[in-house]
């Protein structure tokens, strides 16, 4: 859990730096938007850090003019990235993982109650031929193909407002879960029912796919996230929304786009004589660990020790699992940096026997994300029209 007090500030603390009275820093809290909440049991309000620092940083005049201008990330509701916390709206995600379903951390997420409804997209036809021809290729490949005819079928899929984006957003991410699980039609069970039973696995993996997605719906502006606002900013749909945002995350450049590295070094974790041994080929060769590399967070990624703490308990006496924790003291000790989040989901979509495709699992929770962001994009900011900064030779 986040500790409160790195959050905010005092009054005192808040006037302080930033070389105010009281009554000044008061005055600011309308007139330059300082977030506060109320101390209970007393007339006292604690103020957020972040925004005084932003102050203290003397920001403020850049952003304004940025927020005019339009930017794909000017101003975002949804996800707060701290040094050592995530939450989704302003909710810490330890709590939702422990209390929520993956459709409520949506619904809540989009701000649109029951889009996760009884009704399915109309189906369009040839969706068996091709999908038997898209048999020999990745589910990111089957979506890319398929979400513009499904689309197309569906009208309604042209209606951007925050309820129609939702509505929508509900049947692409019921369709890719399909697609996941090798199933020709999407469902309407609860997602991670529906996954664990179309794999033949029980309640207890149905829960920690239920855990694992909430924990990846989003993790801030990152690349691939911050090219689907961009997409959205013109107007697509949540279909191309979604293969925006599929496309990108296939890069190598980012976390998403490494599956295939993290996912070697599973394997090869899990089959080794010595699970150490992975660990130091790779170290020995330059020192960059696939699964140890990219962290934003001061401390461990929150996701991963929520995650981590569930695969403790639930494979204790897994022989894989035991490998993975000895490769991971070993790489850990190695590069000083804990194991990333997309060990774990690695780990967890390895376990659900998805055939070299284990973060596709993960990717049904980023496109509730991804739709998350590209409807607030489209419906909350203005048309944006960058400029490129010439560096080129000069004309003649």
């Amino acid at each position: 859990m986040t500790n409160q007090d790195e959050l905010y500030l005092s009054a005192e603390e808040a006037a302080g730096l930033l070389g105010v009275n009281l009554p000044t820093l008061y005055a600011y809290v309308g007139r330059k938007n300082i977030r506060s909440i109320k101390v209970e049991g007393s007339r006292k309000r604690r103020y957020w850090a972040a925004d005084i620092q932003r102050l203290v940083k003397g920001s403020k005049s850049a952003e304004s003019t940025q927020g005019k201008r339009g930017s794909t990330d000017a101003y975002s509701s949804l996800t707060l990235l701290t040094e050592n916390g995530l939450y989704y709206r302003g909710r810490d995600i330890n709590e939702l993982v422990e209390t929520a379903t993956v459709e409520e951390v949506a619904e809540m997420f989009w701000q649109v109650p029951g889009a996760f409804g009884p009704a399915l997209p109309h189906m369009p036809t040839g969706v068996a031929t091709l999908l038997e021809l898209y048999a020999h290729t990745t589910v990111v490949e089957k979506a890319i193909a398929l979400f513009p005819l499904v689309e197309r079928e569906n009208p309604k899929s042209f209606d951007l407002s925050p309820e129609g984006y939702a509505r929508t957003g509900a049947e692409v991410v019921r369709w890719f879960a399909a697609l996941v699980v090798g199933a020709s039609a999407p469902d309407t069970r609860p997602l991670h029912e529906f996954i664990a039973s179309s794999r033949g696995l029980d309640q207890r993996f149905a829960d920690l796919i239920r855990r694992m997605l909430i924990l990846s719906i989003d993790h801030e502006l990152d690349h691939a996230t911050y090219s689907v606002r961009a997409a959205a900013n013109t107007g697509v749909t949540p279909y191309y929304a979604a293969i925006t945002g599929l496309a990108t995350a296939r890069g190598r450049r980012i976390a998403y786009g490494r599956n295939e590295a993290v996912s070697r070094l599973l394997d090869d974790v899990c089959n080794a004589n010595d699970p150490a041994d992975p660990i130091l080929h790779y170290y020995s060769q330059g020192g960059d660990i696939p699964g140890f590399c990219a962290n934003v967070h001061s401390l461990a990624d929150p996701r991963a020790i929520s995650l981590k703490s569930t695969l403790d308990g639930m494979f204790a006496d897994d022989p894989e699992y035991l490998r993975l924790l000895k490769a991971m003291k070993v790489a850990e000790e190695l590069v000083q940096r804990p194991a990333e989040f997309i060990l774990l989901v690695s780990f967890v979509g390895r376990k659900l026997n998805l055939g070299g495709q284990e973060l596709t699992l993960a990717a049904v929770a980023r496109l509730i994300g991804w739709i998350a962001h590209a409807s607030e994009q489209y419906n909350q900011q203005p048309l944006v029209r960058h400029r490129a900064r010439y560096t080129g030779a000069l004309p003649a």
